[in-house]
């Protein structure tokens, strides 16, 4: 079965969540194509949950795949879409013209959608999304049509409103729901699995990864922030009947205790908040301390995972000045599997890299 996905704003690293998914439910895929944002990908007939990931903005099924001619003869003798009166918006590289006349010619009362809504890309460059009752997917490769209509779009309200009304928030340093989906997807944690935080905070790792039905541990230095992701883990379980467990330790994690964790997701502290942007040499110094303060937490943390078990981990990238993961790769004897992914958004001192260690 043929899966199509719309990536979000860093589509390399979505593509790489997809991935990470699949391996770790032993499903075997094959990319058909990866252009801009849009991702496909030939895999078995299990259905995806669109909120299982925290990258994807929709998701369908291709239902046409062959020549422009065969293409033409598919639209003549299929239904498109199954309404009279609609709006919908075309992501592909393909004009719509086909698709207008097949709606006029079954009269039905469609608008082609070009949309006001943009996603910004990380190189500044924009695609516009338009917000329509349907979208279809109608894109040309190697001479080959491929065409479909999703079936999910990735609903924020839910997600919001969890972050917004847990007990405890911590605005200046906290983590999104969306990244912290991919960074529990990018550690290859399944359903059930004991999956570690070493830098919790106050639980927004956790939480997800709670709602995924994983069992947690978290572990954080700030005797705070650890009651307050119990606060908020409690609300969690309550509030959406969560089974799986959880455990928070008031610790430094260069004494995380060894429960061979069959993965290990966590944003890294990415240094003080700046009031204003930084020199270059005390950008330097910044990625140098940090470096000193990660390599031991790191090897720990891999004498305390199972022995194929991945870290998804956050890196800061201050200014333009990257941490030296190759470095730390060789000092912790740590492999990199995936990175590094450089995230950011417009105007921030403090961007991160993610990486994936084994």
């Amino acid at each position: 079965m043929k899966t199509f996905f719309i990536l979000g704003r860093n589509p390399e690293l979505s593509k790489a969540e997809i991935s990470e998914f699949l391996r770790a439910r032993d499903r075997n895929y094959k990319e058909i194509l990866f252009e801009n944002n849009l991702l496909i990908i030939d895999t078995d007939n299990r259905e995806f949950d669109i909120q299982e990931f925290g990258g994807v903005m929709w998701l369908g099924n291709i239902t046409f795949e062959g020549s422009s001619e065969e293409f033409e003869k598919y639209v003549d003798q299929n239904e498109i879409v199954p309404a009279d009166k609609f709006s919908y918006s075309v992501i592909g590289n393909q004009e719509e013209e086909i698709l207008k006349e097949k709606f006029k010619k079954e009269k039905k009362r469609a608008s082609v959608k070009h949309g006001r809504h943009q996603i910004q890309f990380q190189d500044g460059t924009k695609d516009k999304l338009a917000k329509a009752d349907f979208l279809i997917i109608y894109h040309e490769h190697n001479k080959t049509i491929y065409f479909g209509t999703a079936t999910q779009n990735y609903s924020n309200i839910e997600v919001k409103n969890r972050d917004m009304n847990k007990p405890v928030r911590r605005e200046s340093l906290a983590i999104s729901p969306r990244l912290s989906k991919i960074l529990i997807n990018l550690s290859g944690a399944k359903p059930k699995d004991l999956l570690l935080d070493p830098f919790c905070g106050i639980g927004g790792i956790l939480q997800e990864a709670l709602l995924k039905n994983m069992n947690v541990y978290g572990i954080d230095k700030d005797k705070q922030a650890t009651e307050d992701a119990k606060t908020n883990l409690n609300w969690i379980k309550d509030k959406y009947d969560v089974k799986n467990t959880y455990k928070i330790e008031n610790n430094n994690s260069t004494h995380a205790s060894d429960m061979q964790f069959a993965a290990i997701a966590t944003e890294t502290p990415l240094g003080k908040l700046l009031t204003r942007k930084p020199n270059k040499n005390q950008s330097k110094q910044m990625v140098v301390d940090f470096e000193a303060y990660i390599i031991p937490i790191l090897r720990r943390l891999k004498l305390v995972k199972k022995r194929s078990a991945r870290i998804a981990i956050t890196f800061p990238v201050i200014q333009d000045i990257h941490t030296d993961v190759n470095k730390i790769a060789q000092k912790t004897s740590l492999k990199v599997k995936i990175g590094p992914i450089f995230e950011s958004r417009p105007d921030q001192f403090i961007s991160r890299d993610i990486i994936v260690f084994e």
